[in-house]
């Protein structure tokens, strides 16, 4: 057996018995798996790696493996990247998972080029958490603006509200909007939300202070300098 597939192998086996409670072994165990691959692949792992994407879409773990791996190597598979995105949107298949993924990996690794691209890929989502999926993506590459009174009406008016608001307030805390500390604020406020939820919202003021320093004066006039812990996390 060679190197290459001696990797893919352990990756099935690696696989196994993923649960939401992984302890510490298994985390080892994931982390050395994508190390080797990056390591000893590099770049020539990416069609594999998609490969992977498109023939396991229903396994959440190995959906992470493999957009964990391909993030490790950033610009070495870019412009690869940039044209499976663009092929897959032309290609205009509805509600394909594998595809959001991908679109969600762009965000990260900031490859603007696609932004009209990713921009016409809504069209092709049925669901509000998978479009949400696509405006983070957006957001994070310097843009959607555009659909910030959506956004603020999921967050803090719709029904979707009970369902997405924490995921609407991360998307949300990558926009260069002052109005959205005053959204959150109001969000946190409003007693919709508890426990996690209410501390991802936390955590979404707290991004975009760290992202827009400045705006930590917004947050202040708003809530008190004596309250301000109680709003960020």
């Amino acid at each position: 057996m060679s190197g290459d597939e001696k990797i893919f192998d352990d990756f099935g086996k690696d696989n196994e018995g993923y649960n939401q409670e992984r302890n510490e072994a298994q985390e080892r165990e994931r982390e050395e798996l994508i190390r080797r691959i990056v390591e000893e692949k590099g770049e020539n792992a990416y069609d594999e790696m998609i490969s992977l994407l498109e023939k396991e879409d229903d396994d959440p773990e190995v959906r992470e493996i493999v957009t964990e791996v391909l993030y490790r190597l950033g610009d070495r598979i870019a412009s690869k990247l940039e044209k499976t995105i663009k092929e897959k949107i032309k290609r205009g298949i509805k509600n394909d998972v594998p595809l959001l993924y991908l679109i969600d990996l762009a965000g990260d690794l900031g490859l603007r080029k696609l932004v009209t691209d990713i921009t016409k890929a809504l069209e092709l989502y049925d669901l509000e958490e998978a479009q949400l999926v696509i405006y983070e993506a957006l957001a994070k590459l310097g843009v959607g603006e555009q659909f910030y009174p959506l956004l603020r009406y999921m967050l803090l008016e719709g029904e979707e509200r009970f369902m997405f608001g924490a995921q609407v307030a991360m998307v949300l805390s990558y926009l260069d909007i002052p109005e959205i500390i005053s959204d959150l604020v109001q969000a946190i406020d409003s007693g919709d939300f508890k426990g996690e939820e209410l501390e991802t919202i936390k955590q979404a003021l707290s991004n975009m202070i760290n992202l827009h320093p400045s705006y930590k004066e917004i947050l202040i006039t708003l809530v008190g300098e004596d309250n301000f812990e109680k709003y960020v996390r």
